[in-house]
């Protein structure tokens, strides 16, 4: 027999009723403020013909009549199923990670051993031809009055003045091209290093079609003999070819180099039958090609 609210002694604790709130106790079937019966909960399935969530303990779905558990595979069976696939993603998962970790490791492993690859440099020669100007109409010289001078009388015993030539105008000239980089005693080290020699321009607007800048460099050769190498340019900067680093001697890696202007006849400097230079030495700098 339902004992009234106030005479059972609830805690805290103790579940409400879903209908209307109050605290009932955990025995009670029914709640004794709203008579709301209270069923226990049961673990429920959805039926395999009709979808319907009906409870697990069952053997008949009271929708559509059916056996419920019909296709169902076992609990144990599907546990075991659950617990392969959990497995095998597992397996996988550590083997890719496994591959990526021992692949990384081999490639810096190799890396050390494998032998140095020679990047080619492209060259790339700029061919300057020369248009002929056509010659522009030349007006005929007007007709200018003659004028006679009559010449004053001279003092006796003063000196005669003559006209002094005028000097032919000097030749176009640079001051010394001023070295930028690499500093001085830079050390590179490799076959492959990418050495970049750079330096002031020595005019704004750039040389003239017959004037170069020459890059001179001076070295030890193998045989213990000196070695120069003059290479030219339009622009302010020349990369060193790889190729020097062989030709060095083993035990002398330094490099001397300066830059000048040079005026050519013609507009190729290396098939120039003459060269003049118009431009002081620079300060000759040094670096170091380990």
């Amino acid at each position: 027999m339902l004992q009234p609210e106030h005479l059972v002694q609830l805690n805290e604790d103790a579940p409400r009723c879903p209908q209307c709130g109050k605290r009932i106790s955990a025995e009670m079937s029914a709640c004794p403020a709203c008579g709301y019966e209270l069923l226990p909960h049961r673990r429920r399935i959805r039926c395999k013909r009709c979808g319907s969530r009906i409870p697990a303990d069952l053997s008949e779905c009271p929708r559509c009549g059916a056996d419920p558990r019909v296709g169902r595979l076992p609990p144990l069976v599907s546990r075991i199923a659950v617990v392969v696939i959990g497995v095998l993603l597992v397996v996988c998962v550590g083997w890719v990670v496994f591959r990526a970790i021992t692949t990384n490791v081999l490639t810096r492993a190799f890396q050390s051993n494998a032998p140095t690859r020679v990047t080619p440099q492209v060259v790339h020669v700029i061919y300057v031809i020369a248009t002929p100007v056509p010659p522009t109409p030349t007006r005929a010289p007007s007709p200018t009055p003659t004028v006679r001078v009559t010449p004053s009388p001279t003092r006796r015993g003063a000196r005669a003045l003559t006209p002094t030539p005028l000097a032919p105008p000097p030749a176009s000239s640079y001051p010394a091209v001023a070295a930028l980089a690499p500093a001085h005693m830079t050390v590179y080290s490799g076959a492959n290093a990418v050495i970049v020699l750079e330096w002031q321009a020595s005019a704004p607007a750039g040389l003239r079609e017959n004037e170069w800048y020459e890059i001179r460099l001076t070295f030890t050769a193998r045989d213990g003999a000196p070695g120069e190498r003059k290479s030219y340019s339009k622009e302010t900067r020349w990369i060193v070819a790889n190729a020097l680093y062989r030709e060095i001697s083993a035990d002398a890696r330094t490099f001397n180099w300066s830059v000048r202007v040079v005026r050519v006849e013609g507009i190729d400097p290396l098939s120039s039958p003459s060269r003049a230079y118009i431009s002081p030495a620079g300060v000759t700098r040094v670096f170091i090609w380990n």
